[in-house]
């Protein structure tokens, strides 16, 4: 065989491999596929307000214009966002994050993105969840629509993933439609709180709201909170009550240079429900909670009266939280005790 001729033997091999390579690539392109899979609510951030204004909003008839007035009192509102990416290609591809717009019953409310990370090899599925927070001022544009429709918000994202693939980054266009409903997570909230006072007569609701009013200047109070007298071991890093009140929430930090064990306990009582939410959680958590994100706890205790704790803890910055946001009345007076060794 003549060296001309192999020569252009290996040019055509080349280049068929090159063909080959590239029909893969386009055709694992086209196989890409990303989706809005469903959109559910998580939560409602609301807003401190007083008894008067929930007895105004005539909330335990729900009857009238409930719902847009309730709407004064909410600040966002939180959405899981679950995304499906498909691969139906022939090469596994690589997504770093997805970023898209956010139209609620058609209007612009901002913008979204989501950290993805993650290799789909072919033929695979993978799941991706997102909790978008709807600020209220990027979703007042939206709210008379939301009111109109009875609570009902059609949740519109359209966007770009950007997938790598042999190093080449490849943005896919995708566009979804999701509904969903906080009609009755606001009229359940309400009622909620309707339904925990409403055995109270008016005069002793009158007397304990002006007792916080008259105590609300000191910043810790015994308030009628029996002693823990938990006798804690090592060094007593928090020992007083403190005030919390509707709506708001109080932390505390605590810096361990080594691996130390941190025990303690609390009690709360209020004029309106002896309770509060505690959590124990390190700094990137406390800033994923401060930002409305899901975040993960050493120790979380449920909405309760009284309770103790004792965790060992590596090294770093840990955050104690006592979390009122579920009242709506009530300022909470919390006795907290917490100690250290190592």
């Amino acid at each position: 065989m003549s060296k001309a001729k192999s020569v252009g033997i290996g040019v055509g091999v080349f280049v068929l491999i090159i063909v080959i390579i590239g029909i893969l690539f386009y055709y694992s392109y086209t196989q890409i596929k990303v989706e809005l899979n469903d959109a559910s609510l998580h939560s409602i951030d609301w807003a401190s307000f007083s008894w008067s204004t929930i007895l105004s909003l005539g909330l335990n008839i729900l009857t009238g214009n409930w719902l847009g007035a309730a709407f004064d009192l909410i600040d966002g509102v939180n959405v899981n966002l679950e995304f499906m990416l498909y691969n139906g290609g022939l090469l596994p591809v690589y997504i770093p994050d997805l970023s898209y717009d956010l139209k609620v019953n058609g209007v612009n409310v901002g913008k979204g993105y989501s950290d993805a990370d993650m290799t789909i090899n072919p033929g695979q599925s993978r799941q991706l969840n997102s909790l978008q927070n709807f600020q209220k001022n990027s979703l007042s544009p939206a709210v008379y629509s939301i009111i109109s429709n009875g609570g009902k918000m059609e949740i519109r994202v359209s966007g770009t993933a950007h997938f790598s693939l042999f190093g080449i980054n490849i943005p896919v266009p995708f566009e979804s439609t999701k509904q969903i409903s906080i009609y009755n997570e606001i009229r359940n909230r309400l009622n909620e709180e309707i339904n925990e006072n409403k055995q109270r007569e008016a005069k002793t609701m009158q007397q304990s709201l002006q007792k916080e009013t008259n105590s609300i200047i000191s910043e810790h109070t015994d308030a009628n909170t029996p002693d823990l007298n938990l006798n804690l071991q090592g060094t007593v890093l928090y020992d007083s009550t403190y005030k919390v009140g509707p709506g708001q929430y109080r932390y505390f930090t605590i810096s361990l240079p080594d691996v130390c064990t941190i025990q303690g306990g609390f009690r709360a009582s209020a004029g309106l429900g002896d309770n509060i939410v505690v959590y124990l959680m390190d700094e990137s958590d406390f800033s994923l909670y401060q930002n409305g994100n899901q975040f993960r706890t050493y120790y979380s205790s449920g909405k309760i009266e009284y309770d103790t704790f004792k965790v060992t803890l590596n090294p770093g910055k840990y955050y104690i939280i006592l979390s009122n946001s579920y009242s709506m009345l009530s300022t909470k007076n919390v006795q907290l005790q917490v100690s250290g060794f190592c």
